[in-house]
């Protein structure tokens, strides 16, 4: 072959090796900057195995979670409340289907979530198919409920987080769920909200004989309350009050007492939750103590202090017991003591919505929620 074609053959071969190298390195640095800052599994991960990571639940539980937490069933309603409130896209669905004073505040885009039921009525086989990435379990932390969230993640093949029920607690559950869900911002604003109410609660220097003694009456007759000390009774200690229920609790969360005991009691204060299931509202049960003869020699009710527990969404003062009832510690403690407040209860309760709930109350809707006449939101 003539000298200048096999050199220029060569040059030629020189210069495609050259380009080839060249974009081989342009591909490599591409791969390198799409991969920066994934998370990868472990060196002993499985081929194609997705990304996790190990958080401590708050009953004390390691338990492995996806490296990035999606949708997120709350196994029961205080679990749902809480995940509503902080990151309501990763809200897998309800408890049970949201009746018209839930729907009254909750944006309109969750309220046809599904409902999966709750305690021994959960469809597992409809949580499965939903294929969420994880579960929230609340309730008081002791080793029945971590029990509990091991059948749970056995029962639906994915991890089942213990989060803590207790009122006082809230700051605390927020900011776990917070890194649990990558919400650790707004589960601040949260949970500094939460330790501002109590803040303000232990400010509050109440002299020992100018406490008010209160019932809580609940169900169709207003017969059913929570007893002093119990967890659901949490919110009378908080704004306090002196609960007149000094009764063992034994099994459930409420007690039904009898009108005689009511009477014997003789509180200063009656607050009514009513009872849903019955359409039933806080405000109606209030009105049926004050008309009922039986009851007229009570002392609430002769100076007519018997008042119905705004319930929307939920009520604020139980029912279900989860952060809902932040908004009860400002309403009642001013309901209670307005002349010991360092704090204007109306405009904390506005920003309790709008941080919560997510919605910005005026006056009118704020007047509505409190006398029960509501208008949707």
């Amino acid at each position: 072959m003539p000298y200048v074609l096999r050199h220029t053959l060569l040059e030629r071969r020189q210069g495609i090796m050259k380009h080839g190298k060249q974009l081989a390195a342009a591909l490599l640095t591409l791969l390198l900057v799409l991969t920066a800052g994934c998370e990868t599994p472990g060196p002993n991960a499985a081929p194609n195995q997705p990304a996790v990571r190990e958080i401590t639940d708050m009953a004390g539980r390691t338990v492995t979670v996806p490296a990035e937490t999606g949708m997120v069933f709350p196994v029961d309603p205080a679990a749902a409340v809480y995940l509503y409130t902080l990151a309501p896209d990763k809200l897998l669905g309800w408890n049970y289907a949201l009746n018209e004073i839930e729907k009254s505040v909750i944006l309109e885009k969750y309220h046809n979530l599904p409902n999966f039921g709750m305690g021994d009525a959960v469809n597992y086989e409809a949580v499965i198919a939903a294929g969420p990435s994880a579960a929230l379990y609340m309730g008081t932390i002791n080793g029945a409920l971590a029990g509990a969230c091991d059948r749970m993640a056995e029962s639906l093949g994915i991890p089942v987080l213990a989060v803590d029920g207790s009122l006082t607690n809230a700051p605390e559950a927020y900011r776990f769920m917070g890194r649990l869900l990558g919400e650790e911002e707004q589960a601040e604003r949260l949970a500094v909200y939460a330790e501002k109410v109590f803040a303000d609660m232990a400010d509050m220097d109440i002299p020992e004989g100018k406490k008010v003694r209160l019932y809580c009456g609940n169900g169709e007759d207003s017969l059913e309350t929570v007893p002093a000390g119990s967890s659901h009774g949490q919110l009378f200690d908080l704004v306090n009050a002196v609960n007149v229920a000094e009764l063992e609790l034994g099994e459930g969360t409420r007690i039904q007492i009898s009108p005689e005991q009511l009477l014997a009691w003789d509180p200063d204060i009656i607050v009514t939750l009513g009872e849903a299931r019955a359409n039933i509202s806080g405000q109606a049960a209030a009105a049926e103590i004050l008309k009922n003869p039986d009851y007229a020699a009570l002392k609430a009710v002769q100076n007519r202090a018997v008042y119905g527990v705004p319930n929307a969404p939920f009520s604020w003062v139980d029912r279900p017991p989860a952060s809902n009832r932040l908004a009860g510690v400002r309403w009642l403690s001013g309901l209670l003591y307005p002349q010991y407040l360092n704090f204007d209860a109306d405009e904390e309760i506005r920003e309790f919505f709008s941080l919560f709930y997510h919605v910005d109350l005026t006056d009118e809707q704020l007047q509505a929620l409190y006398d029960g006449s509501w208008s949707p939101l």
